[in-house]
């Protein structure tokens, strides 16, 4: 990973965790990777999931419990003529938030601690409320039924590209074209280039 696309602070990787809706967990058994997307909550620094407590998943964590999720927020594409009038493709490039975490995943037994990560998930999905705390009694059955899990890290990567290499003349040549074409996240972009070129 590039140092200049690089970030490390950690409330910036869980804003970002925040945001997503959802992320990509990868496991592994005899060497044959699994990837599927999945809804999560990050919570004291640990990532939650829930499902049903049957399944491929469930088999592949209990034969090995190492796993990789990943989270990605995409921005604008750049087509290589934002950059260069030479008719080169190789400038085209794609800006983006990302994150990766490793670790080990470990089902949550306890019910308290359940009834906790099922609350963040839907506090999360679900900002507007509408829905009884899930302490409530009346979610008992529902938790019991659920299986719910968490990655534990071992290490968590960010990776923010923003044009931070850009020189001038590029950085002027892409700002100008994103100007141009004007979408809201074309703005949303050149916002965030300008703050990393600070």
């Amino acid at each position: 990973m590039k140092k200049a696309f690089e970030i490390t602070d950690n409330n910036i990787i869980s804003n970002i965790l925040n945001q997503a809706s959802y992320g990509t967990l990868a496991l592994c058994v005899d060497n044959k990777p699994y990837c599927v997307p999945m809804n999560f909550v990050e919570l004291n620094g640990d990532i939650y999931f829930h499902g049903a407590k049957k399944g491929k998943k469930i088999d592949m964590i209990q034969q090995n419990a190492y796993a990789s999720f990943s989270v990605v927020e995409d921005y604008s594409l750049l087509p290589s003529y934002f950059s260069t009038d030479d008719g080169s493709a190789c400038p085209a490039t794609h800006l983006f938030k990302s994150v990766i975490i490793d670790g080990v995943i470990k089902f949550v037994d306890d019910y308290d601690e359940k009834a906790d990560g099922l609350q963040g998930l839907m506090v999360k999905l679900q900002q507007e409320g509408g829905f009884k705390h899930l302490s409530d009694d009346m979610y008992k059955k529902a938790i019991n039924a659920t299986e719910l899990y968490k990655l534990v890290p071992d290490e968590k990567k960010a990776k923010f590209k923003f044009g931070q290499n850009f020189n001038q003349e590029r950085y002027e040549k892409v700002a100008t074209h994103l100007k141009q074409r004007g979408t809201q996240k074309d703005l949303d972009t050149l916002a965030l280039i300008n703050e990393f070129r600070k």
